[in-house]
């Protein structure tokens, strides 16, 4: 009975070490800032390998991923980074206006943030899955995003779950130093596990010849 109660028990201490020691190395590959397209991009690759069952050593696939979305990785998250600081500069000097007129344009920025966000979610997992150009990532990106609207709408649930954790639970920003971000993205690509399934098999049947 020990036995059998205790192997549970090490797999999951093991499993939540080997988390850590990821989330940790996630973090450092952050801290330039400029990388986080190629760290967020590196963590999806290990993270949906986990979700489709293909597990191996998290940190070492990781770091090799890492080296391999460089290029890839960061050309897509400076060109989002601009976006993102063009709409957050219209909206700071839009909304200070008081006209009717500058409450629509307001308005426009807003939704404009949130496609860029969402775009901003498909965008990395795009890159850890597919090979293509950063231009073709990024339009699929938002055609997926806005073609999938139940899983996106799952994805945006989870952060505002985790959102509300943050703010209403302080141990939860340790938990998130600790695990938190590879577990966020082990939960969310479980949800692009679905939505890449229907091109992956496309891109399979291509790769064998085979063309319906």
């Amino acid at each position: 009975m020990k036995t059998k109660i205790a192997n549970p028990i090490l797999d999951f201490i093991n499993t939540l070490c080997n988390y850590i020691a990821l989330n940790l190395v996630f973090l450092v590959t952050c801290l330039p800032v400029i990388t986080i397209g190629t760290a967020l991009a590196s963590l999806y690759n290990v993270t949906l390998r986990e979700a489709r069952g293909e597990y191996g050593y998290l940190v070492r696939t990781y770091i090799r991923e890492f080296k391999h979305n460089i290029k890839e990785g960061t050309k897509a998250f400076i060109i989002l980074f601009l976006i993102g600081a063009a709409l957050v500069f219209n909206l700071g000097f839009w909304s200070g206006m008081g006209t009717i007129p500058a409450s629509v344009i307001t308005g426009l920025i807003v939704v404009a943030l949130i496609a860029w966000l969402l775009t901003f979610t498909y965008t990395f997992p795009l890159i850890a899955r597919f090979e293509n150009t950063t231009r073709q990532t990024l339009k699929n990106a938002f055609c997926l995003m806005m073609s999938n609207t139940k899983y996106t709408f799952a994805l945006v649930l989870i952060y505002i779950t985790v959102v509300c954790f943050c703010v209403f639970l302080q141990p939860m920003k340790l938990l998130m130093v600790l695990f938190g971000f590879a577990f966020i993205a082990y939960c969310q690509s479980f949800i692009f596990k679905r939505i890449f399934e229907p091109y992956e098999k496309e891109a399979e049947e291509a790769a064998a010849g085979i063309y319906l």
